[in-house]
């Protein structure tokens, strides 16, 4: 196992390599693909005589050995137990994923789906009971060996180091020290509210992490719960888990907050394509949240120290996602980038929590 995965990421690839990677696959005659989105990776949607299929390019820091062994495992596991979501199609040589000068890609049958309506209730409560259905599922999965090391941050260049955990507060702490490092010739206000988040990262590291972590441990999460990764049916189930880039051993209810903040905050318009849009401040709904956490409750109920963890997984979870995409923004922005209101849903939680059946 090593401790510094690979970074960085993938040239956009061209026609001739794409055509390279699918006839490594006994699909047919290849009619023609088109891009169907993706963010670390690259996504495909393939027509062939024989059907369509999901063709996509991993990101960089997921295509160890290991984490595609621990992915595709995974996978395997949850399809046998009746979780939605989709095994890859293997290559002609029998491997799961194909590794290509680059990048490693994987090939899917293509599945069919309506994207989340944040307007409709009923699929807010559908994210919950399918988040509860697969966290019951994965946790019965033995993976073939220890998952590699997260390179959570490594993209911001703050730090090369990794954790065997998602949102570790000592890397957060390194990384929002180089934060506060490019804010030193900002305004005394924005330098206030970054050690402000720094404090809040140390509160963390004393309730979230060590023994107090650990005890909530024990579960498989997806790592990144969200609407793009989710498709529904006509009749408003879930159709679809997809993108287990970074499922990993951990607590449930880092995943049940990633719900809340993405299945459960004030339906708003975002633009896939801009990493400021993406990673807006969105306000927590309190209706949507009790009926996110009562759907999840009747399915896998929350366990005490579990419900109270929730706000601290949140605000790690919400610290990463600031701190990841910032490597996407000019430089000259970065500051402001991170800053803008990213203190607004972490403080909302803290308030309303306990209301909302926190304890």
């Amino acid at each position: 196992m090593t401790d510094t995965p690979p970074t960085g990421t993938h040239a956009a690839p061209t026609t001739e390599q794409i055509l390279e990677v699918l006839t490594e696959y006994d699909i047919g005659t290849i009619r023609g693909w088109a891009p169907a989105g993706g963010t670390a990776g690259k996504t495909w949607k393939v027509d062939t005589n024989t059907g369509s299929y999901f063709l996509r390019l991993r990101g960089v820091r997921t295509s160890s050995e290991a984490r595609l062994s621990f992915d595709h495992g995974l996978r395997d596991h949850l399809v046998a137990h009746g979780i939605p979501t989709a095994a890859s199609i293997r290559a002609r040589n029998g491997n799961r994923w194909h590794r290509h000068p680059g990048g490693v890609y994987e090939l899917y049958p293509f599945v069919a789906g309506y994207a989340f309506h944040p307007e409709t209730m009923d699929q807010v409560a559908a994210a919950a009971r399918a988040l509860a259905r697969y966290h019951r599922v994965a946790a019965g999965f033995v993976p073939p060996e220890n998952p590699e090391r997260i390179a959570q941050y490594t993209t911001l260049g703050f730090s090369d180091r990794t954790s065997d955990r998602m949102d570790d507060p000592l890397l957060l702490l390194e990384n929002l020290e180089g934060v506060a490092g490019l804010a030193s010739g900002a305004g005394t206000g924005t330098q206030a509210l970054i050690r402000r988040c720094m404090a809040r990262v140390e509160d963390m590291n004393r309730d979230y992490a060590g023994p107090a972590y650990d005890r909530l441990s024990g579960w498989i999460i997806h790592g990144d719960y969200t609407p793009a990764n989710v498709l529904f049916s006509a009749a408003g189930e879930v159709a679809g888990i997809f993108d287990l880039d970074w499922a990993f051993p951990g607590p449930r209810c880092r995943d049940v907050a990633d719900g809340l903040f993405f299945f459960a905050t004030v339906p708003r318009q975002i633009d896939a394509g801009c990493i400021w849009s993406l990673t807006a401040a969105a306000a927590f709904d309190p209706e949507r949240c009790r009926v996110f956490l009562q759907a999840y409750q009747k399915t896998a109920p929350l366990q005490r120290p579990e419900l109270r963890a929730v706000p601290a997984a949140f605000a790690g979870r919400w610290l990463s996602i600031r701190l990841e995409g910032m490597a996407k923004v000019d430089p000259s922005r970065r500051v402001e980038f991170f800053s803008r209101d990213v203190e607004a849903p972490m403080q909302w939680l803290d308030r309303h929590w306990p209301d909302l059946g926190g304890v």
